[in-house]
Formats: structure tokens, C-alpha cells, sequence
């Protein structure tokens, strides 16, 4: 069982799955400074596949500073699979990917590395406020959290980093179940469709079978509108 409940993922697909993640990877590496991007995944394994190798890349390669923000597994988990640890046991036949190992230790003490809760990075804590649905409270939860990843900006401008990623899983929203999806819909409405002037990155994570079951066509048209870009990495019903 995961760290959460979420849609029951599909791992039958396993031959093709290794182009996809590469062609997912391809598409991500494209993206320019101050790209808002919506992607959706098929489940959790593919995300990790993705967000492993990603990772590395923008740590050791464009020298960035990474946040990730999990809710479908916990940040030891993220921990473990960013470090190449076989979480999978000796099982690789569910592991086709495989994962490019990071030193997480090392990283997070530099603090280029930044492994946070999706609840407590948007809400402050495990526990969701009765009231935070309205929508001046959603604006404050987007005033905290991008006061954050200013924060973070000038961390990097110290450190001589070349900027930020951001990768949020946006499952935490859906913690109250009525009005998770619309609260959710705010939020995003709230961000700028692209990051003008900010050495920033940052990719809104949702869970395919979540995209489909919890928003209309209109809403997903909305949603994907409101993002600079788009990548939809989703496998067939």
C-alpha cells in the first residue's frame, strides 16, 4: 500500500515504458526558464523514473537547485529512489528503468536538494484547516509558497546556481474530497501562466486517473490553459 491512497496504477505496460520516459524526459529538458508546466503521469513508478533521472540532471548537469513536494509516497521514499536504492527489492522485472543514484545526504546539507511534504509545503502541516477552502485562504497559500520559492531563488543567486525546479505533486488537494478539486482549480488560476523574470521552473504533477475522475472536460481545458506548457504522459483506458 502506498504512503497514501491513490488510483490503482497500472504497471502492465513495462516494454514501453522506457520510451516513454525518455521521450518525457526529452519534452521536460525543453522547457525554457520561468516554464509553468502541467504534467500528468500514469502512475507511480513512471513518476519516479522521471523524477529520479531528472533530478541528477538538474542537479549535476544544469546545476539547479531541486524542490520536490511527493503526496502519493513519503520523502524517505523519494529519498531512497533518488539515491538508487532498490526499492523494489531484488525484483527487477519491476524496476525496468532503473534509477541514477544521487548522494541525497550530501545534497540537502548544500541545499540544493530540498525534499518537502506536498501538505506541509502547501498547507503547513499534515492536517488540512477546516476553512482553507475559500478563496482568500488560497491566496494566502500561494503568497506563503512563493515566498518560499523566493526564498529558495536567492539561495541559488548566492550559491551561484543557475536557478530553481520545482516538482509538485498536486494530490495533496484532494485531502478533502468535496471541494479538493475546485480548491485546487483556484490555485492554479492564482500562479502566473509562465514565471516572467524568475530563474524558475516548476511542474505541477497529477496523478492521470486523478486528472480524469476528478475534473471535467472544461476544468482540464482550464487547467491546461493556465500553463505555459503541457506534458501528457498517459496510458490508454
Amino acid at each position: 500500500m502506498s504512503y497514501r491512497e491513490h488510483p490503482k496504477d497500472n504497471y502492465n505496460k513495462q516494454k514501453t515504458l522506457l520510451r516513454g520516459v525518455n521521450e518525457t524526459l526529452d519534452a521536460i529538458n525543453e522547457s525554457e526558464t520561468g516554464t509553468h508546466c502541467l504534467m500528468v503521469y500514469p502512475d507511480i513508478m513512471t513518476l519516479r523514473a522521471i523524477y529520479s533521472r531528472f533530478t541528477k540532471q538538474q542537479l549535476e548537469d544544469k546545476n539547479e537547485i531541486v524542490l520536490i513536494l511527493p503526496y502519493y509516497e513519503t520523502t524517505e521514499m523519494v529519498r531512497l529512489v533518488l539515491s538508487g536504492s532498490n526499492v523494489y527489492g531484488d525484483d527487477i522485472s519491476n524496476n525496468p528503468v532503473g534509477y541514477s543514484g544521487i548522494d541525497v545526504s550530501r545534497h540537502e546539507k548544500e541545499g540544493s536538494l530540498v525534499i518537502v511534504d506536498s501538505l506541509k509545503g502547501y498547507f503547513g502541516s499534515d492536517q488540512r484547516q477546516e476553512n482553507n477552502s475559500n478563496s482568500n485562504n488560497t491566496s494566502n497559500k500561494n503568497m506563503d509558497f512563493m515566498t518560499f520559492l523566493d526564498v529558495l531563488l536567492r539561495h541559488a543567486e548566492r550559491k551561484r546556481k543557475n536557478g530553481v525546479t520545482v516538482l509538485a505533486d498536486m494530490g495533496s488537494f484532494y485531502l478533502n474530497s468535496h471541494k479538493g478539486s475546485q480548491e485546487l482549480m483556484r490555485y492554479e488560476m492564482t500562479l502566473p501562466e509562465k514565471y516572467y523574470g524568475k530563474n524558475l521552473k516548476g511542474y505541477c504533477l497529477y496523478h492521470q486517473k486523478d486528472f480524469e475522475r476528478r475534473f471535467g472536460r472544461e476544468e482540464q481545458a482550464q487547467l491546461l490553459d493556465c500553463h505555459s506548457r503541457n506534458i501528457m504522459f498517459m496510458n490508454a483506458c
